[in-house]
């Protein structure tokens, strides 16, 4: 039975922390205290509430380990502290406490918690900070020297392009006929350089990425034999997913995504907005540079997305099929089964490169 009741206002340096016993009276009062000492002192007859920061889940699962129960709290919709006049760390760690309380004691009202993702999912879920982060630098970069040529009056092929990008040649054998100053010349060389680091860098994560989802082989492996689904995307979208099942409708799982509109209603009309960036943005980041693929190699998609394009516009258009694709994953996962339209040809190819990829990083593990 628990018979302690911790609130904990948890700071990076130290923590205010409020103890209540079984009959609701405070028993402790920590100003500052330090985590590392206070797990030693918890066990199984332990409940701890603290606020969702960065950290929470880490600590969380500290907490757990010493075999007390741990629940993290969403302190936007925890309204006795987001409403309160007097908002100090001491009357919050009371007041999470009283509430923990009254929730396992009395019943009365529920405390509104956020989802803890497994530990795979958290480790996705930074690796594809990380792949945002490098893709935004190769976006900048590439504008970058692309308005530099502009600025100088030099259009450069598709060909020319791909050899300035992705190539091992130096800009001035790329641009040997153009006219550049030797400075210009040298500063593009400098953004090319850091540009191309940057791509190899990205390629590698992506690959550390798919061999960190190896705990979620079985639900990439259904993933892919999508047209389109790559084990990165797929990846991608389990790591913003989490568990599937705590999404009670599909409805809930793309308002989650960011997939689904706004809804103004006042006075008997109802007029729709654009999609929330208040969300998880990865799976629709990811899943829009693959969607065409998606499209292309679906029997009947393409002939729905041209005509929705032409009603709606490309970009409503594109978000509405993602939206439906997120949709078919759902479905497939929740019901363990491959996608209809299955190219038996085009699945072999993607398992044989992820086997290689797994593969690889086990022989590099080994050697470790």
């Amino acid at each position: 039975m628990i018979t302690r009741f911790h609130g904990i206002d948890r700071h990076k340096k130290y923590s205010t922390v409020s103890v209540l016993d079984r009959d609701g009276r405070e028993t402790r009062f920590l100003r500052s205290c330090q985590m590392e000492a206070y797990l030693d002192e918890l066990g199984p007859e332990d409940a701890v509430v603290m606020e969702a920061s960065c950290g929470s889940f880490y600590w969380a699962d500290r907490v757990e380990a010493t075999g007390a129960t741990c629940y993290i709290l969403d302190p936007m919709r925890f309204r006795i502290i987001t409403d309160s006049w007097n908002k100090t760390d001491r009357q919050d760690a009371r007041n999470m406490a009283k509430a923990l309380w009254v929730f396992l004691v009395t019943g009365e009202f529920g405390i509104p918690t956020v989802y803890k993702p497994s530990e795979t999912i958290r480790t996705l879920r930074r690796l594809f900070a990380s792949y945002n982060l490098l893709n935004r630098q190769i976006r900048m970069l590439k504008n970058t020297i692309q308005a530099v040529l502009t600025e100088d009056g030099v259009t450069v092929s598709s060909n020319d392009r791909s050899r300035l990008f992705k190539g091992k040649e130096s800009v001035a054998e790329i641009l040997a006929d153009r006219r550049l100053s030797e400075v210009i010349v040298d500063a593009l060389q400098i953004q090319v350089d850091l540009l191309r680091t940057i791509t190899e860098s990205k390629e590698q994560l992506g690959r550390r990425i798919v061999e960190a989802s190896a705990p979620l082989d079985e639900q990439i492996r259904l993933l892919i034999t999508i047209p389109g689904i790559t084990p990165l995307t797929a990846s991608a979208f389990l790591a913003d997913v989490g568990d599937v099942h705590r999404f009670p409708s599909l409805r809930r799982m793309n308002a989650y995504l960011g997939l689904v509109p706004r809804c103004h209603d006042s006075g008997g009309k109802s007029r729709p907005g654009h999609i929330t960036r208040e969300s998880r943005k990865l799976s629709r980041t990811i899943l829009t540079q693959s969607i065409y693929q998606t499209i292309k190699g679906t029997p009947g998609w393409e002939r729905y997305y041209e005509d929705l394009k032409a009603r709606r516009g490309s970009g409503r258009a594109r978000i509405a099929m993602i939206r439906r694709l997120c949709g078919v994953m759902r479905r497939m996962l929740l019901q363990g089964e491959r996608f209809h339209w299955l190219k038996e040809e085009l699945y072999r190819r993607k398992l044989v490169e992820y086997q290689k990829t797994l593969e690889e990083h086990k022989k590099e593990r080994d050697a470790a």
